[in-house]
């Protein structure tokens, strides 16, 4: 019973849905207790919407290149927003939000000694853009407020193109 009932779902999904994929580009800002070890720094991804009537159900992943306060021999850090939600529509406008995984890697070298870390923070998050119609595909721009660990803030501005 369970399995007709997910087969429903996917089947009345696939019926009144249409994909678009896509990629984008922006900055990751940092707030708060970030800031004061992170600053403005690059980031790409990919992402996908389904559309239904009323709501679109989006995803996304994406890279951030972390520009660290900190000068240690070869640091690098990093991190991957993880996001899935939904978002609504009035006119051009959207707005929505729903839960994000966020993984940061740091690794650096102090005194000839290497270090490595890496941690998963779930969170959530929410966003505000809009979509520009332009040669039959959708640029989108768009903010977002991302709630780390339900503690710690960022936000990203990003434009991309969906297709």
């Amino acid at each position: 019973m369970r399995y007709a009932l997910v087969l429903m779902a996917v089947l009345a999904l696939a019926a009144f849905a249409s994909t678009e994929f896509g990629a984008h580009g922006g900055l990751f800002i940092p707030t708060g207790d970030w800031a004061d070890a992170y600053n403005a720094s690059p980031m790409i991804g990919a992402n996908l919407l389904i559309h239904m009537p009323m709501y679109a159900i989006e995803g996304s992943v994406s890279y951030v290149f972390l520009n660290s306060e900190f000068d240690y021999d070869d640091l690098s850090t990093s991190m991957i927003p993880v996001l899935g939600g939904i978002r609504t529509y009035a006119g051009t406008v959207f707005y929505g939000g729903g839960l994000a995984y966020h993984h940061v890697s740091v690794s650096y070298e102090v005194n000839g000694e290497e270090y490595d870390d890496s941690e998963g923070e779930v969170g959530a998050y929410g966003n505000i853009g809009t979509i520009v119609p332009m040669g039959g595909n959708d640029i989108e721009l768009s903010g977002k407020l991302h709630w780390i660990d339900f503690d710690d803030f960022g936000l990203t501005a990003t434009a991309g193109i969906n297709f």
